[in-house]
Order: C-alpha cells, then structure tokens, then sequence
C-alpha cells in the first residue's frame, strides 16, 4: 500500500491552516477580543452565597443593571478535616472597564442580586471587593507578551545551533512559525467562544510553545538522522520518511497527553474551578494545534523554503 506523502501534499495543510487562521481573524475583526480585568483593568467583587447559583443568569441581571459588560463564575471551595468539612460557594463577578466600579455601582451588584432573588450573604467575611487600575492591566498583559517573545527568541537561536546541518537558521524560523500558528490557534479559539483572555491564558501559551517545540524538534532531528543514511535520496523523500517515523510517536505522546488534560478539565469543571478549567481548555487545543503543526506545518514548511533557496542558487548560476 502507497503511503500518504506528506510532501507532496502539503498545500492541503497549509490551506487548511491559512482558512482557519482567517476565519478566526474575522472574527477577531466583528466581534473583537473579551481581556480579562487583569489585562484590561476593572473591578472584581466576590460574594459567599448559600447555594449553588447560575453564574450566566446572574450575568444576565447584572449587565442589565449596570449596563456594563459582566463576567460571572461560581467557585466552590472545601475547608476543614473530614467530618467537619465545610463548603463555601463564592459567586465571581468580573467588570472589565476603564474605571473601577464606584461604590454606588457596587451597591448596585449587590442590590440586584437580592432582588432577583440570589441567595447571597451580603455580611460574609469572606466577600471582598478589588480593583485593578488599567494601566496595572496593561503591563501585565505587556509581561505576558514578553515572556513569548523571550520564549520565542531562545527557540529560534537553540534550533538554528542545534539543526546547523539543516540550514540551521531556516529550520529554526520554520519552527518558530509552528509555534505562532498554535498561539494563533489558541487565540483564535477564545475570540470564536468569547472566552476572556487572563494570565491563566498566557501560562497555557507558554506551556504549549514547551510541549509544540518538542514534537518540532522529534521530527527534525529523524530528517538530520535519516540525511545521514539516505544521502542519495531527495530532500522530499528523506522528510516525508521522517514524518512516517515519527508519526505514532508523537500521535501515542498527544493522546496520552490529552487523556490526562481532559481528565483534569472535567474534574476542573464538576468542582467549578474556573482558572484550573481554562488552563486545561487551552492545554487541549494547544495539544491538538500543536500536534498538527509539527507533523504537517513545520518539516514541510522547512522543505519548501529549502526547495525555493535552491533554485533560487541554480538560477543565478545560469
């Protein structure tokens, strides 16, 4: 049986990229990006309650009174040794805005909650209210983009050092491409899903540039192996054969990877931890982004640039 060559059909991969990356760009241009307040700024106040609530209809009301944009979420939290435990239910209430909210807007919070008959308790020691002025917002999202600049950076000049055989430098831009694809695909996940981007985001950014690169560097070291033993084959073949040898490898690592993320996310989801949920979220598209780009976006990518350099070279030297 004819293997599927990778090679030769990697338009597919790179429209299938290129569509999907430009869905999400329209997206991005109608509807926008929703920033956490830790990036943009704004006011978050957190209220015990004595039940389980409906965070999206508390949202609901809340917008409505405010006329503002609101964020909801329900944390529930165990304290105490076994037998005595006790359960506090936390309802989160996020207003990402320029200003904080003023004290008569916060009122206002807790007001309606009351009258749409919340159970909340309004006298818990555990309710508090914090502000996070814009420009604090905008320096931590400007550390975040930071640490993957840096993060980027240092790829790219220990893949150019480590693949010098391949064209060191072109290899490492095409790996960092890779890597751009799948923070591309990350963001464009949570613009299509409305999802508010926080630091929790970044972290899963980072860990995923970790996780993508690895599965880069598993293929390019089998193609700087296999151009070895296969001196006298074409470049597409020796890349195409690489990809093969590594393909169940890195399927065998993502699944695994993907059992123990999702795991967590609906262990995350039952016990209503919000951070935790979205860390894992992101960690399954980042996987999967990532998986994709490494098999079928960056060894081909490298190809094709090589292919264009070399005829390029036997162009001029016509």
């Amino acid at each position: 049986m004819t293997r599927f060559d990778f090679v030769k059909n990697r338009k597919i991969f790179f429209t299938i990229s290129g569509v999907l990356l430009l869905i999400f760009l329209v997206l991005y241009l109608i509807n926008g990006a929703v920033l956490d307040i830790t990036f943009r700024g704004g006011t978050r106040m957190s209220i015990e309650c004595e039940q389980m609530v409906d965070a999206n209809l508390a949202a609901v009301r809340l917008e409505a009174a405010l006329n503002k944009k609101v964020n909801t979420s329900v944390m529930e939290t165990v304290s105490g040794s076994q037998g005595t435990a006790k359960k506090t239910i936390m309802l989160r209430i996020d207003v990402a805005s320029q200003t904080p909210l003023t004290p008569d807007e916060e009122q206002l919070v807790r007001d309606t909650l009351v009258k749409e008959g919340f159970p909340v308790i309004l006298d818990s020691p555990n309710n508090e209210v914090v502000s996070i002025e814009p420009s604090i917002g905008k320096e931590t999202l400007g550390k975040g983009l930071l640490a993957v600049l840096i993060s980027s950076v240092l790829i790219l000049i220990y893949v150019a050092w480590r693949f010098s055989i391949m064209s060191g430098f072109s290899a490492a831009v095409c790996a960092v491409i890779a890597l751009l694809h799948d923070c591309a695909v990350m963001l464009g996940v949570y613009v299509a899903f409305r999802l508010p981007f926080n630091d929790v985001f970044i972290a899963a950014i980072l860990t995923i540039i970790g996780y993508s690169i690895n599965d880069t560097i598993i293929v390019y070291d089998r193609i700087r192996e296999n151009a070895k033993v296969m001196q006298k084959s074409e470049i597409g073949t020796i890349v195409n054969v690489s990809i093969w040898q590594t393909l169940s490898r890195t399927i065998n690592t993502t699944l695994t990877t993907l059992l123990s993320v999702a795991v967590l996310y609906i262990f995350s989801a039952a016990n209503n931890i919000t951070s935790l949920k979205g860390f894992s979220f992101s960690l399954i598209i980042g996987c999967i982004s990532g998986t994709y780009s490494s098999v079928f976006i960056a060894a081909n990518l490298w190809h094709w640039l090589r292919t264009i350099r070399l005829k390029a070279k036997t162009a001029s030297a016509k």
